[in-house]
């Protein structure tokens, strides 16, 4: 298996993680307010519902974030062989690497930090179609392809 398709499978894997997590979060604060309403009363207790509320919808927010973040991952095919900067590319430019996806952050694989950005990012925007060998400049700063996966 490739460096990247090991890549996206741990993305995944770390982007469910994530989910299940949230998920077991709101569970959790969803008993823990119902339970709370049981024998109190008062404008103590009504402020504790609505603040746990707004936490709910919080998580609800963020679970739906994740779930997005998955269909999007599951559009990627890994396996693809790509030659520029792309959705589903893995590059290298400056000792850096990094894996066009979805917004997640840093990952770290076999002792190589990938930094997992967006479609919609504005370095993904500047250095998109670029090749190997290829510049851009962002940020004041040129960039260059050394790889690209």
């Amino acid at each position: 298996m490739s460096l990247k398709t090991r890549l996206h499978d741990h993305l995944f894997t770390a982007l469910e993680s994530r989910k299940t997590s949230l998920q077991l979060q709101r569970s959790q604060l969803s008993i823990e307010s119902t339970e709370s309403g049981k024998g109190s009363a008062g404008d103590k207790h009504e402020v504790g519902i609505a603040i746990a509320q707004i936490e709910i919808e919080k998580l609800d927010q963020q679970i739906a974030l994740a779930q997005q973040q998955l269909q999007a991952l599951q559009k990627i095919d890994a396996t693809l062989e790509i030659k520029q900067v792309q959705a589903g590319a893995m590059f290298e430019s400056d000792q850096k690497w990094f894996y066009c996806s979805v917004p997640f952050g840093q990952i770290n694989l076999d002792h190589i930090t990938f930094f997992c950005m967006s479609t919609e990012a504005p370095l993904f925007q500047a250095l998109k179609g670029k090749k190997e060998l290829e510049t851009a400049e962002f940020n004041g700063r040129i960039w260059k392809i050394n790889q690209v996966f």
